[in-house]
Parts: structure tokens; C-alpha cells; sequence
């Protein structure tokens, strides 16, 4: 209770500070230290229908959630740079955790990054919690429209599919979260990570982390003719029984277009007999107008489709699929994205269950400073 309390305290100072950012000026113990207070408030409406029952929430939007942190930044020597991060999240009913049975999460406050690094014409070492060289490696998303959804569902997740050959929700129940996820990964752990200089456009990154993980990963990001590519590719071993492979690439096209793909697996170590190991593929595409509003800002549209297989249990003939479609309006004059994002998720398996898909929509604002 003790650790709660000051992390909510010192999380609580910072919001204080961010709130009066404008008037507040920000000191150091030296004056080679530059520092820079950022953060984001993320809050949207939501609906789902669950094919039994449907119900509004007003949630934070966990594709890219409320927080606020400092970046400290000096210069050491002419080669060397070393700099920290201290950042808080806040999210009162997170749109990855509400469900139909638990509309009203309370918030709180969570570490994401308390990170120090040193940066030479070596590479990158960083040590503390922060994102290890795999985090987000299926996530790679030049569209636009990743405030409303990417590979990483995180809108929903939280509902249960409800089986209507039964009429109920089976006893222990599915959720989204249980079929769909992008197996990306260590996310953000304790660790210290190493990330190789730029040769080409490519990078080499590698973490060993807390309890026993570590993973690799190879990433590039280039541009040719005003053409940009990103991809990312990764190995890990996240010390749950199995190790994952995972990668993903995104193009964006000097008209607008844009086209991201995702895919990951997992090698089970004590698999099921007749069991499977588990897969994904995600795939979006997308258009980025700078014209339609040209005095606001660009207009991002998309539509996505993902199936997932065996991913709860490892058993051949498990299937989610997830198609959706994303609108994002951004404000650039005020730091702001509008968005509206439509979503469906469904489920078949080989069993007599019949499960009623689930429709989700959200519609919400992030403003960043």
C-alpha cells in the first residue's frame, strides 16, 4: 500500500505540473540537463452488442492511453548522451477491461517507463523498466489510423462471447482477449537492452530481462522517392511455457495509400495432443488525404482483418476473425486527434457452441502536449 501510495502521489505531482505546463518553468539540478515534461489525455465513448446484450461505456482508449511523463537529456561527453524516463499511466475503465458485467473500473495509477540509457556512436544501452527490443514488433503501422485500432487489439477485449445454442454465457467463459492477440513481444519489463547503431535503414536490438526472458530483434525504416518502409521482425522467450516469433511491415506510398501486414506464432512446449500451435494474420489498408481539410490537418481512413487460430487452447479448429474499419481526423493546430473506429469480432471452434459475434464502436478525442 505503502509503494501505491507514493507512485500515486508523485504520479498525482506530475498531472499538477502538466495541467500549468504553460506557466511552469521547468528546473534541474544542472543546467546541462534538458528536460521536457509530455503526456496525453485519451477519452472516447463506446457500444457493444454481444448478440444477447448491448451497452454504452465511456472509456480510455488503451490503443494509446492516458499518461504523463519527464524526459531528462544531457550531453555527457562530445560522443556520449545519457538520458532517463519517468512516465505514469492513468486509465479509469480501460476499453481492453470493461465488459458487460463490470461497466465502471476504478482507475489508478501504473508505471509504463523508469529508464535510464546512454546513447554512442555504439549504440544504445538502456537499463529499468521500459520497452524491450521486441516490444511492438507486430506492431508496425504507418496508416494513421492507429489511435483507433492496429494489430494489438486493445478496444474490447474484455467481452465475452456469448454462446447461443446454450442461450448463456458459457460457465468460465471466452473473451476476445482469450482468441485474439498479436503475440508481440516482451511489451515493457525490466530488463537491459541493447540497440546496435543504424547500418542501411537496419537496426539490431536485444533484451534480457526479468524472470528468466530475453528476446532479439532486427528492425528497418527507410525511405525511397517518398515512399516510406518500416518492418521489424522478432524472436522471444517470455518464460510462459513457449517461445514466439512475431514481425510486421507497413508501406505508405507518396499519394497515401498505405498497406500494414502482421504475423506471429508460438512454439508450445508441452502441446496438447492434437493440438496446434497457435497463429495470427493482420492485414490493413489504408488512405491519408492532406488535402480534404488542408487548413486542419490530414484525414486517415482504413479497414483492417485479422484471424487468429488456436490461440486459447491450442486446439486445431479454434477461429477468431476481426474486421474493422478506422476514421481519424487530426487537429494539428491543436495537437489533437478526432476518431471513430467500428469493430467485429467472431469465434468458431469444434465444438456445439454457436457464439454470437461481437460489434464494437468507439468514437474519441486524444490530445498530446
Amino acid at each position: 500500500m505503502k509503494k501505491k501510495g507514493t507512485m500515486a502521489v508523485a504520479a498525482a505531482g506530475l498531472l499538477l505540473a502538466a495541467a500549468g505546463a504553460q506557466a511552469l518553468e521547468l528546473k534541474t539540478g544542472s543546467d546541462k540537463v534538458a528536460t521536457t515534461l509530455y503526456g496525453q489525455v485519451n477519452r472516447a465513448a463506446m457500444y457493444a452488442d454481444d448478440g444477447y446484450k448491448d451497452q454504452f461505456f465511456h472509456v480510455d482508449n488503451d490503443n494509446s492511453s492516458t499518461r504523463v511523463g519527464l524526459k531528462g537529456e544531457v550531453a555527457a561527453t562530445e560522443g556520449l548522451t545519457i538520458g532517463s524516463v519517468v512516465e505514469v499511466e492513468w486509465q479509469e475503465n480501460p476499453s481492453n477491461e470493461v465488459s458487460m458485467a463490470n461497466e465502471s473500473i476504478a482507475g489508478e495509477f501504473l508505471g509504463r517507463h523508469f529508464d535510464v540509457w546512454f546513447k554512442s556512436q555504439l549504440g544504445k544501452l538502456s537499463l529499468g523498466k521500459g520497452n524491450a527490443a521486441s516490444t511492438d514488433t507486430s506492431e508496425v503501422d504507418l496508416s494513421g489510423t492507429t489511435v483507433a485500432s492496429y494489430a494489438d487489439l486493445a478496444v474490447g477485449t474484455g467481452f465475452q462471447f456469448y454462446d447461443a445454442a446454450s442461450n448463456s454465457y458459457p460457465a468460465g467463459g471466452i473473451t476476445v482477449g482469450n482468441v485474439f492477440d498479436s503475440m508481440d513481444g516482451l511489451s515493457r519489463v525490466n530488463r537491459v537492452r541493447y540497440d546496435s547503431p543504424s547500418f542501411g535503414g537496419f537496426t539490431l536490438g536485444a533484451s534480457l530481462a526479468e524472470k528468466d526472458t530475453n528476446d532479439a530483434a532486427l528492425k528497418y525504416a527507410g525511405e525511397f522517392d517518398g515512399t516510406k518502409l518500416e518492418a521489424a521482425v522478432a524472436l522471444a522467450n517470455p518464460g510462459k511455457g513457449y517461445s514466439q516469433l512475431d514481425g510486421s511491415a507497413s508501406v505508405l506510398f507518396p499519394f497515401g495509400l498505405n498497406l500494414t501486414f502482421a504475423s506471429g506464432t508460438r512454439d508450445i512446449d508441452n502441446m496438447p495432443a492434437g493440438g496446434d500451435d497457435p497463429f495470427f494474420m493482420y492485414g490493413k489498408i489504408g488512405y491519408i488525404c492532406k488535402n480534404l481539410l488542408a487548413d486542419v490537418g490530414s484525414t486517415a481512413v482504413s479497414v483492417d482483418y485479422g484471424v487468429y487460430e488456436n490461440v486459447k487452447k491450442q486446439t486445431t479448429g479454434e477461429e477468431g476473425t476481426v474486421y474493422g474499419v478506422q476514421l481519424v481526423q487530426n487537429l494539428s493546430a491543436w495537437n489533437t486527434d478526432l476518431y471513430a473506429a467500428y469493430q467485429n469480432f467472431e469465434l468458431e471452434n469444434n465444438t456445439s457452441a454457436d457464439y454470437e459475434p461481437i460489434s464494437v464502436m468507439m468514437a474519441g478525442a486524444r490530445i498530446k502536449f
